[in-house]
């Protein structure tokens, strides 16, 4: 019965064996996982990873540590699990290494940050979205206008997010990558990825920022292949 749920509020797994490090659920080619693999690597988190495909049989794994069968899925160090990502940033950042939270605090800066990654990340649900829609469905079954409606959507994210990109430094505005710049070069780089003919016009700030995160190790160690 459904109000069985509420006598257990907090997801726990017992049944996987762990070494006290985390380990995140998802692959690289969601860019919500890869998300949370380059913040942890950001805050000098050492984690496990289990890169299984919602999509295929490893579904019923996941599915063991979140029952919507979604990824990221983190499970902590003590056995709790954290499902969608704005609650597991919401945990790196309440528990981040002193010096390496990825988001400003308060005011204008932390609103700012959030609206970036608010862009970001409906981009890439919307990329998400077409995927399902364009690549996984038979062809027999599109729908046109719809596919038309989502790369309208997906093009004009990139658009708004390469406007939100400064023309110089990280978007940040501190000497490294913050929360805004993992979003928005996770978005860029699985619209690139999976479909390079979508005409969203010139983006050089987008461009920028995504060559200069190719110099530290965790977005290029991530980048999902074709």
């Amino acid at each position: 019965m459904i109000c069985t749920a509420l006598e257990s509020p907090i997801r726990r797994v017992t049944e996987i064996s762990w070494d006290k490090r985390m380990i995140l659920y998802g692959r690289d080619m969601s860019p919500f996982a890869r998300r949370v693999a380059i913040w942890c690597a950001l805050q000098d988190r050492p984690i496990e990873r289990r890169q299984l495909l919602v999509s295929g049989p490893e579904w019923d794994e996941i599915k063991k540590v979140n029952p919507m069968g979604r990824v990221p899925a983190l499970v902590l160090d003590d056995g709790d699990v954290l499902v969608e990502t704005s609650a597991i940033f919401d945990y790196l950042e309440e528990t981040a290494p002193e010096g390496k939270n990825l988001i400003p605090a308060a005011g204008l800066e932390r609103r700012k940050a959030l609206q970036d990654m608010a862009y970001a990340t409906a981009t890439a649900e919307k990329i998400v979205a077409l995927v399902y829609d364009k690549v996984r469905r038979p062809e027999s079954y599109h729908y046109p206008a719809w596919i038309e409606r989502l790369e309208g959507q997906i093009i004009s994210g990139l658009v708004e997010m390469d406007g939100r990109v400064p023309a110089e430094g990280w978007m940040s505005g501190q000497d490294g990558p913050g929360g805004a710049d993992i979003a928005t070069i996770c978005a860029f780089e699985m619209a690139a990825i999976v479909f390079p003919d979508l005409d969203a016009g010139p983006l050089p700030g987008l461009m920028r920022l995504t060559i200069a995160a190719q110099a530290i190790a965790c977005f290029p160690e991530t980048r999902p292949n074709p």
